[in-house]
């Protein structure tokens, strides 16, 4: 697990960090803030609302639901795929709402995600698939192939860098989704569904994945419908929206 969460440039979400309320900078010793935030896509339907938590740096926490509560939306506020129509989200001391376009980009760098599809391009090798985050931040070739494998070898599939995906099982292809996720070491690592797909005891190897991030370290939010994951990994803080209203949030005891 070395590197992940070490000192490095500044890129994305970094918490306890004071700047220029002009790069939407804000004060805040949480790595995750929302205050009353509120997503409408119209039609008097509010997919969230009025939502308010905060989870601290290197925090493990889950979001639960039913289908359409509104999970895969609170994720994609943070990713900044969508904005909030209401409320404050404030992100590693960085105000969402007030960050500029042109820095999307930079932000994102610092927040990990792994979908429960993977999303991997069939036509590149598996080391390709985890470099792709690097390439697009123009790092260095050979920094590239160091980091690649770093992040296969945490995940178990350094054996595997040349292969294509469709030549892995299921729970390696996500591992492999796991490995992109953190290979540009960020601070927060997002997880939308990503046992959803898999039998019981892959499950649980991926989710001791996320488990052994946030205990180096990484703010570590996964998406999931599987209570048990929420009592196997106490204690860790459990959230649960229903309508897009957060009706529970507490630390689960061990």
């Amino acid at each position: 697990m070395a590197g992940v969460g070490a000192s490095r440039a500044p890129a994305g979400p970094a918490p306890r960090r004071r700047a220029d309320p002009r790069d939407g900078k804000a004060d805040t010793e949480s790595m995750i803030r929302f205050s009353q935030v509120s997503k409408s896509y119209g039609g008097g339907r509010d997919a969230l609302s009025h939502v308010t938590f905060h989870l601290e740096p290197g925090e493990m926490a889950f979001l639960t639901g039913h289908s359409g509560a509104g999970k895969s939306t609170l994720l994609k506020l943070i990713l900044l795929m969508e904005r909030a129509t209401r409320g404050q989200l404030v992100i590693g001391g960085i105000n969402l709402g007030k960050l500029s376009r042109r820095r999307i980009a930079s932000y994102r760098r610092g927040v990990g995600v792994v979908f429960q599809d993977n999303r991997l391009l069939a036509d590149r090798t598996v080391a390709d698939n985890v470099a792709l985050p690097l390439v697009v931040s123009g790092v260095t070739h050979r920094d590239i192939g160091r980091r690649v494998r770093a992040a296969l070898d945490k995940v178990g599939l350094l054996w595997a860098e040349r292969r294509l995906p469709a030549a892995l099982s299921g729970g390696e292809q996500q591992r492999i989704g796991i490995a992109r996720a953190v290979v540009n070491k960020p601070n927060v690592l997002l997880a939308d569904e990503p046992t959803g797909n898999l039998d019981d005891a892959m499950a649980a190897q991926i989710m001791d994945l996320f488990h052994d991030f946030h205990r180096h370290g990484v703010t570590v939010l996964v998406a999931t419908h599987d209570l048990r994951q929420v009592a196997r990994y106490a204690p860790c803080r459990h959230l649960a929206l229903d309508s897009g209203r957060l009706v529970a949030n507490r630390l689960t005891p061990a």
